[in-house]
């Protein structure tokens, strides 16, 4: 996971790599974990729960199983619910590079997050499986 964050100054001074060296990490902290509880909500079937880690703009796009396309979060919410009432097992593993593993999928997952009145959300989520190879 690379974050980039803009130094620039503070009070009229210019922030020390240190300063920006733990400002990086706090916030990369705060990514991971935000994604995390994220995965570990959806992997419990809880979407109700997510509203504290997306953006609940109804206007972000996020991009799913069928349809596909849900725009604003109350609409990924409810559609996502009525997948999930036909899920039995379900299960996201995350590794220490948040490289998202779905048990019995292959797929793969992009989080695009933003700083939101002092908190990360997902603000953008692309989700998709490969199409099938060849007959």
């Amino acid at each position: 996971m690379r974050i980039t964050k803009q130094v620039g100054r503070e009070a009229g001074r210019k922030k020390s790599a240190t300063q920006t060296a733990r400002a990086l990490s706090r916030d990369e902290q705060e990514v991971r974990a935000t994604i995390r509880k994220a995965m570990e909500n959806w992997s419990a079937l809880e979407a109700d729960a997510n509203a504290a880690y997306y953006t609940t703009s109804d206007r972000a796009v996020y991009f799913d199983f069928t349809p596909m396309q849900y725009v604003g979060w109350e609409t990924y919410k409810n559609e996502i619910k009525k997948v999930q009432e036909s899920i039995r097992d379900f299960k996201i593993m995350l590794n220490d590079d948040l490289d998202v593993r779905v048990v019995g999928l292959e797929g793969r997952l992009t989080e695009v997050l933003e700083k939101q009145r002092g908190k990360w959300k997902i603000v953008h989520e692309h989700a998709s499986v490969p199409a099938p190879s060849g007959p």
